[in-house]
């Protein structure tokens, strides 16, 4: 059975309660997912008719094992999640929870085992003070030396050719002029036509080139410092 983001939110909500020792009712729901009763125990009926919780008008509300199975997988995503944005990523808790309640319920079962083995990876590396892990997170913390595209950096602005993310013919194209990283652009200027729409002077080996807004999305850069 595929569940909304919707009905995962409420069966997570359950287990929590469950989990905090308290007992799970339409009004203690109400306040967790600061909805309104009616709201409650318009969903609650829908779930009970799903098989996924028990729940008699006025009683508690109670999960069934299937409904506890697809509760718990929910709360492991999101605990997965938090833990990998605050321990790798050095998210505050508060802004982990966040993006995790957002992202719970977008990843599958395979994109969440390539993150364990990512996380496993690297407690394993933390365990052994392994080199290449102080550099990554070192690298994690200076998110304003990473590489942005074209279109986004201040006029002005010299850069190294980090990567291309262009596809198919446009791709090709740009190989085939000479954007591949390590080639330095320069002097990137930016001017609205009023016929073409915005576009993006610079120079690279020598050469005065133009982009439009496509071309100068497609190639990120490093910035140069002075």
């Amino acid at each position: 059975m595929s569940l909304t983001a919707r009905v995962e939110d409420y069966l997570e909500a359950i287990l929590e309660i469950e989990m905090s020792g308290e007992t799970a009712t339409v009004t203690r729901m109400a306040d967790v997912l600061n909805v309104t009763k009616a709201t409650i125990a318009a969903a609650l009926k829908k779930l009970k008719a799903d098989g996924l919780l028990e729940h008699e008008r006025y009683g508690d509300v109670i999960l069934t094992p299937f409904g506890r199975e697809k509760a718990l997988e929910v709360y492991r995503r999101h605990e997965f999640l938090t833990d990998f944005f605050v321990r790798i990523l050095g998210f505050s808790r508060e802004r982990a929870q966040r993006v995790a309640c957002v992202m719970e319920h977008e990843i599958d079962e395979a994109t969440e085992m390539r993150l364990a083995a990512f996380i496993d990876a690297i407690t394993q590396a933390e365990r052994h003070n392994e080199t290449w892990l102080r550099e990554l997170l070192d690298k994690l913390g200076s998110a304003d030396e990473l590489p942005a595209p074209l279109c986004l950096l201040p006029d002005d602005t010299n850069g190294v050719i980090a990567r291309v993310t262009a596809q198919y013919e446009l791709h090709r194209r740009l190989d085939a002029a000479g954007f591949v990283p390590g080639v330095v652009i320069s002097g990137i200027k930016r001017h609205d036509d009023n016929t073409r729409g915005m576009r993006y002077a610079f120079t690279m080996n020598g050469i005065d080139i133009t982009f439009g807004v496509t071309e100068a999305s497609a190639v990120w850069l490093y910035s140069l410092r002075d």
